[in-house]
């Protein structure tokens, strides 16, 4: 075995391929099962090997947990198993979410559902199809787990039918101060600008400024202002003080 901690993270190389009916896209769900029985189970006993032979799932959970980008085993070949670890920041805030969650529920989230919601809060936005070849989990089986993540308030689901997607929720984006990273992604189809501004208002409890509108929108100051000038002569909000302390608010 070969163990290397260089700039860009840590490698771990181990003579011979993968056990047999082992591959890339089954390492989280096929049947555990060592290459040599009788050895596996005796490191077992004396608490050197992963009693549930599911050594490899904790590997993945840990990066999850600690948001850090996920082990990388794409460099194995028949020889030798190859597992690269980047090193990287963590994402605090999305580590926070799951240790909520976890504190909630009074145990581990399981792997599938820390799947799921890494792959959502990388990807952003994704089909039950494109979340079941992101994370290897069947079809069915994802659709489960992200149904059971919408009833526990972290993902939202929008569209109908094939359009369905899945989003982290707003309660994880608000947590992450990222409400407008809500709004983008759920706005991201053909709504008009109004409806976007309309929504991230509602999200701020009733409160919008210029810079939230040309962060939301990508728009220059001067596009902000004609679009919440525009809205305010409808009567749909009115403009609060001035200067850098203004804002607007939803009329009455």
């Amino acid at each position: 075995m070969r163990v290397a901690i260089e700039d860009e993270g840590l490698t771990i190389s181990s003579p011979g391929g993968f056990i047999e009916g082992v591959n890339l896209k089954n390492l989280l769900t096929v049947e555990p099962h060592g290459r040599n029985p009788v050895l596996s189970d005796a490191l077992k006993r004396i608490g050197l090997a992963e009693k549930t032979g599911r050594g490899i799932d904790r590997i993945f959970e840990g990066s999850i947990v600690f948001g850090r980008p996920l082990p990388d085993y794409s460099e194995t070949t028949s020889t030798y198993v190859k597992l690269f670890i980047q090193r990287a920041e963590p994402d605090l805030a999305f580590t926070k979410m799951i240790s909520n969650e976890e504190n909630r529920l009074g145990r581990s989230l399981p792997i599938n559902s820390l799947l799921i919601l890494s792959a959502l809060q990388s990807q952003r936005r994704l089909t039950i199809a494109e979340i079941a070849e992101v994370t290897n989990i069947g079809e069915i089986r994802a659709k489960a787990v992200v149904e059971k993540l919408v009833e526990a308030g972290l993902v939202d689901a929008g569209g109908n039918n094939k359009s369905r997607f899945y989003i982290l929720s707003s309660k994880v984006y608000k947590e992450q101060d990222n409400i407008v990273g809500y709004v983008r992604q759920t706005g991201i189809d053909a709504v008009k600008y109004e409806a976007w501004i309309m929504e991230l208002l509602q999200k701020q409890g009733g409160k919008i400024t210029r810079d939230n509108v040309v962060e939301l929108l990508n728009v220059t100051p001067s596009q902000a202002y004609r679009l919440l000038k525009k809205m305010s002569d409808k009567g749909r909000i009115k403009l609060v003080g001035s200067g850098r302390t203004a804002y607007y608010e939803l009329a009455k």
